[in-house]
């Protein structure tokens, strides 16, 4: 077993894996809420964790925000902890250094992962089928299936640490009429454009999915109530003044938005807070719609 570091440079790394039929070393997640995702270790030293702004960002409640980082070299990988609180385990065992071999299996809070060298073509492949998985095909953002799976982590990270966590439903007011009016492929345009504009408000570390129809649900971390109140209102000021059309025809279109925000202990569960989302929509909806409403 190595224990010791070579030295070397991230570009005699990144030679020898030309030399080796263009392969190259890869973090696959064999379970948890990232199951599926492939990262590509393209540094020498590739950091993982929970934080959002770090190479590999990790969808789990039990991992620190700098977790621990995969070191590449020409004839070994090491994985090692950066003072993780839950540490890092190799075959069950728990290290602080470790090198990974093709067999072994990396546990950090509750996700499994291994490293395998693979072709670029390969990864592609594999990538579209966990996108079709989880991505709604009319307007590529996150389907309700990834929403879940994700929010109900979320929750869990801001209850740990004692953050504010917002929901926010969204209905595109009267869509039915924009089917019958202006016909399906219209209304599949409005919703398009409706994603694009709902994506740009988003920050690195928070959630827009399409829910169902025309209902889409935002999830904002770290988010107090005011800042909440005030991003929903301008987002339904962007949706009434946007110039819908289709084929050149204008589609008058106008968003009615739900909010829901708690932290830390007050949060239930990601159910319980999508439902009173979901009441204060319904409230929009009856005092008139093109407003925002907070449960």
């Amino acid at each position: 077993m190595h224990t010791d570091l070579p030295s070397t440079t991230l570009e005699n790394t990144e030679e020898k894996q030309s030399e080796n039929f263009d392969l190259a070393p890869y973090l696959v997640i064999l379970s948890g809420l990232d199951q599926g995702k492939q990262f590509r270790l393209h540094r020498q030293f590739n950091f993982f964790g929970r934080s959002g702004d770090i190479d590999i960002t990790i969808s789990d409640a039990k991992i620190s925000r700098k977790h621990g980082a995969f070191i590449i070299y020409p004839d070994c990988i090491i994985l090692e902890d950066y003072q993780s609180t839950n540490g890092c385990y190799v075959n069950d065992i728990r290290v602080e250094r470790q090198v990974i071999e093709s067999t072994s299996r990396i546990r950090v809070g509750s996700t499994t992962m291994k490293i395998e060298h693979k072709k670029a073509t390969e990864v592609e492949s594999e990538n579209a089928l966990y996108q079709a998985a989880n991505t709604d095909s009319l307007t590529n953002i996150s389907n309700r299936r990834a929403f879940l799976l994700q929010g109900n982590e979320k929750v869990s990270i801001c209850k740990l640490n004692n953050e504010y966590l917002a929901i926010l439903m969204c209905d595109v007011d009267f869509f039915k009429k924009v089917n019958d009016n202006f016909g399906h492929p219209a209304g599949d345009q409005v919703l398009k454009d409706l994603a694009i504009i709902l994506q740009e408000q988003m920050r690195k570390d928070d959630m827009l999915a399409r829910y169902g129809g025309e209902e889409f649900i935002m999830l904002f971390h770290a988010m107090e109530i005011n800042a909440v109140s005030k991003l929903a209102e301008r987002i339904r000021q962007k949706v009434e003044q946007f110039e819908f059309s289709f084929e050149g025809t204008l589609i008058p279109t106008t968003l009615s938005i739900g909010i829901c925000c708690s932290n830390g202990d007050n949060i239930d569960s990601l159910n319980s807070m999508i439902k009173q989302a979901d009441d204060a929509l319904y409230q929009a909806k009856n005092n008139g719609r093109n407003r925002v409403e907070i449960y």
